[in-house]
């Protein structure tokens, strides 16, 4: 018999036949240095992440109090964010990897002199209160130019980690992030290849990535498409940018097109870092949209969240990315306005309903639509993009996207906004992609996402009895991920 094969029956032994497990995730205002380029010693550096840790076991005792086997926190949760290599250095730990040892940090060091504490701690939450966790936290690894000619100039790697711990406090997953965002790839190391990182529990199989991640083949679909995962921990600290980019409505498009549950903890800070606020999102998802979620972009406190999540439900797919569009020409009034970085092609809404297409070079946008009122006060419209994302790293994007614009300006069709009126009795977006990866995203007004209001159509957006509260945005975000 085959080690692959064994492997699998012990795989399959293990997790449970429950079809459900409870969920848990916190959205954490971090507690972070004054100033993060300003250099700690390695107490000063723990006393921070100890008061975050603190605010952990807190929200750990509640979950489990709710009834949760699983709880997930958020990226950065232990620190914040905007470091330097040298002053984010105090902060990390040596995090061994689970394939190469059996280790219960609260049980004690893996060898002598071992600096562990912030690993032993969250191991003994884990285990005190008999439940999974998933952390955030820096990991170090020290290296030679002799022996590695890829070894930064300080003599080791920084990585962005994500840790897990079962409830016996044993490390069960250690993931390096591989997709750094912007600022932080300037105190973090990318590791050379990519991990793939599972691990099971009794309750499921479950994959880990962090934040940016999802926004790439590596490891994210990678792992759902080869590996066969069903659920997702997913620390983040994600910045809400665009109107088709709010981090709650986009993890739920992701879970519905990739038929997983996604366990997402984000990391709101208490005010404005570089010019933007992390005013974050968060929640637990399946195929059928959010189960439970908070975004609050006013908000100042952190946020518990615990959910039942079941065994997430398979459709066929070959059907996705085929839409035969009606024989339509290209609307009429046409403009171009920008959405973050990007410049998108619109075309107006002008009344109660309508049927109106827009085309960006091959691909396009076709809506129908009818509003409950037509306010003249207020401007829609439905826009097409094809190309690079230039604000997140020149992916490879399609985007079809009936916006409420800022103003009834046609230049603030595009810019985030927080308030609407029109509310829409039937809604079909149908976008013609060149790819077969369509993330559907809906948001209205008050932070909601519709859920069981619309469907998901693989190539659309469906709404045939309406959105009950005013309309912000609705988009299919179509990644082209072999032309990156």
């Amino acid at each position: 018999m085959s080690l692959a094969l064994i492997f699998g029956l012990l795989v399959t032994s293990c997790i449970g036949s429950g079809s459900t497990y409870t969920a848990a995730v916190y959205e954490h205002v971090v507690i972070r240095p004054d100033d993060p380029r300003a250099i700690l010693s390695r107490m000063e550096a723990l006393s921070i992440m100890h008061k975050n840790m603190d605010v952990f076991e807190k929200q750990v005792i509640k979950a489990k109090e709710k009834g949760a086997q699983i709880i997930v926190f958020p990226e950065d949760g232990m620190y914040g964010s905007g470091f330097t290599r040298a002053t984010l250095l105090p902060f990390l730990e040596f995090i061994p990897s689970p394939r190469d040892f059996k280790w219960n940090p609260c049980k004690g060091p893996l060898f002598p002199h071992q600096i562990f504490d912030v690993q032993q701690r969250l191991s003994c939450m884990a285990k005190a209160n008999n439940i999974y966790l998933a952390a955030n936290m820096g990991d170090i690894k020290l290296c030679t130019k002799s022996e590695d000619m890829s070894c930064p100039s300080d003599g080791h790697y920084q990585y962005n980690t994500n840790v897990v711990y079962n409830s016996d406090g044993y490390l069960v997953a250690r993931y390096h992030k591989q997709n750094l965002f912007e600022l932080e790839s300037t105190y973090f190391d990318k590791p050379k290849q990519c991990e793939f990182v599972t691990f099971v529990a009794p309750f499921g199989r479950f994959g880990v990535f962090t934040c940016f991640d999802i926004m790439f083949k590596d490891p994210a679909l990678t792992l759902v498409e080869k590996y066969g995962v069903e659920n997702i921990i997913f620390p983040a600290m994600w910045w809400n940018r665009n109107p088709q980019l709010i981090a709650v409505a986009f993890i739920q498009g992701w879970a519905m097109r990739m038929q997983v549950n996604i366990i997402a903890a984000d990391t709101r800070l208490s005010e404005t870092f570089i010019g933007l606020t992390a005013d974050a999102g968060s929640g637990i998802f399946s195929p059928d949209g959010a189960e439970t979620y908070y975004y609050d972009p006013q908000g100042r406190d952190g946020k518990l969240l615990v959910a039942e999540v079941s065994k997430p439900k398979k459709y066929s797919v070959e059907h996705l990315g085929k839409y035969h569009f009606p024989s339509l020409q290209e609307s009429h009034d046409i403009f171009f306005s920008r959405a973050g970085n990007t410049i998108i092609k619109f075309v107006p809404l002008s009344g109660k309903s309508g049927n109106i297409s827009v085309c960006f070079h091959s691909s396009c946008c076709h809506l129908e639509y009818v509003m409950q009122e037509y306010l003249s006060h207020e401007l829609y419209a439905l826009g097409a993009y094809t190309g690079l994302m230039p604000a997140l790293r020149k992916l490879q994007v399609q985007i079809c996207a009936l916006f409420k614009c800022g103003s009834t300006s046609q230049g603030s069709c595009g810019v985030l906004t927080t308030t609407a009126s029109t509310q829409f009795a039937y809604i079909n977006l149908q976008g013609q992609f060149k790819t077969s990866y369509v993330f559907p995203t809906v948001v209205t007004t008050d932070n909601g996402l519709a859920v069981g209001e619309w469907a998901f159509t693989g190539t659309g957006i469906l709404s045939s009895s309406g959105i009950m509260k005013p309309l912000l945005s609705a988009v299919l975000w179509g990644r082209m991920y072999e032309i990156d």
